[in-house]
């Protein structure tokens, strides 16, 4: 069976490595729209050391600095018409994968008409897009080399991906440096989040050796550095570890997909306003112990490389990381379990899971998740 590989056209990974992106700016326009997240990057002093090696480069450039942590279609829309105001063309995406995930809408949906709703919503892309450069500042999302951005329809209330081939950055760069600022409550959520695109890429039903490789690397370098991180965020050599985890983990999961934790994080998320990766990492166990029978012989594979059972390693790394166990102080409510559910079976992440994955499945987790007291409340 033929199987495609796509990834960034460029990657540039190493301590040091933002100073890269005014040669490679250069190389792609004269004129960028810059997004970043509202403050972390201004505070930090990043946002004004890229700023300023644009400018002695002679790119210019122009600042959206207002992207939110769970964006919406509007904020899409809204960076589309700051493209067009200031002729860009080009744009970088500084921060999370929030803010690269807009960059990528924004770039890849430029040169269309249609709102981004239209885009959410199946439109095909039509025209080319502007070249983007994906500069991640947290060790998680790894959509600096993915061809999707995740988005939120508010009217909708779903939280799902605009797919093409226009919204795959030109260049990646992934400065470790840009992480040691992240706060350990962000660098635990985010590092969840990417060991959970590690371990469902590696047990996805489109996975293939090369992908396998790719993740299997990925689960290694994060399960040895993940709560080092966390503990001692200016360690470099964690933070290194954690940021080619992510990446490598990004590159499997953009080929091979992703499983039935990303199926229901994404509706539960939205509903219940939970970090994402906090809701990878919480789901991640509860999904695994489901696929045990189906992914036997590769959650033996990961749990050599942590000298323990897999799934229990998980429970005991998530725990050290400060995630809770369930999500009993969110209050899920039974009335949303139909329309979760069918959300989440519809994801073309649950279609990737390892096994076949049931309505009664979705359920039974959801109850979990309610935690001890509220399940009793159900009988």
């Amino acid at each position: 069976m033929q199987a495609l590989f796509t990834t960034a056209a460029r990657i540039i990974t190493g301590a040091g490595s933002l100073s890269s992106v005014g040669e490679e700016a250069k190389s792609l326009g004269k004129r960028a729209l810059v997004l970043t997240g509202r403050r972390a990057m201004k505070e930090a002093g990043i946002e004004k050391r890229l700023l300023d090696i644009l400018s002695a480069l002679g790119v210019e450039s122009h600042l959206f600095d207002r992207v939110p942590p769970e964006p919406d279609l509007t904020v899409v829309d809204e960076a589309r018409c700051l493209i067009r105001k200031h002729t860009c063309d080009l744009v970088i995406g500084l921060g999370g994968g929030s803010v690269i995930d807009v960059a990528k809408a924004a770039g890849g949906l430029a040169n269309e008409e249609a709102p981004a709703a239209a885009f959410h919503q199946g439109k095909k892309v039509e025209k080319g897009g502007l070249p983007i450069i994906a500069i991640p500042t947290t060790s998680g999302t790894g959509t600096e080399v993915t061809r999707n951005s995740v988005i939120i329809d508010k009217k909708r209330r779903v939280k799902k991906s605009i797919r093409d081939d226009a919204l795959m950055p030109r260049v990646a760069i992934i400065d470790p440096e840009l992480t040691l600022t992240l706060p350990p409550e962000v660098t635990a959520y985010t590092g969840m989040d990417a060991l959970t695109q590690a371990i469902e890429s590696f047990t996805s039903i489109h996975s293939t050796p090369l992908t396998d490789a790719l993740a299997f690397k990925a689960f290694g370098l994060l399960s040895q550095s993940l709560l080092q991180a966390v503990k001692d965020g200016k360690d470099l050599e964690a933070r290194t570890d954690m940021s080619y985890g992510s990446l490598l983990a990004g590159m499997a999961l953009a080929n091979a997909r992703l499983g039935a934790v990303h199926g229901l994080a994404h509706p539960l998320g939205v509903r219940y306003d939970i970090a994402h990766g906090m809701v990878c990492g919480i789901l991640l166990p509860f999904v695994m112990h489901m696929n045990l029978a189906f992914a036997k012989e590769k959650y033996r594979a990961l749990g050599e490389a942590v000298n323990q059972d897999v799934i229990a390693w998980v429970e005991k790394t998530s725990d050290e990381a400060g995630l809770p166990k369930d999500l009993s102080n969110y209050n899920l409510r039974k009335e949303d379990f139909p329309e979760i559910m069918e959300e989440a079976l519809q994801s073309g992440s649950t279609a990737a899971n390892p096994k076949k994955v049931t309505q009664e499945d979705l359920l039974k987790i959801l109850r979990d998740l309610r935690g001890t007291e509220a399940k009793t409340s159900d009988v």
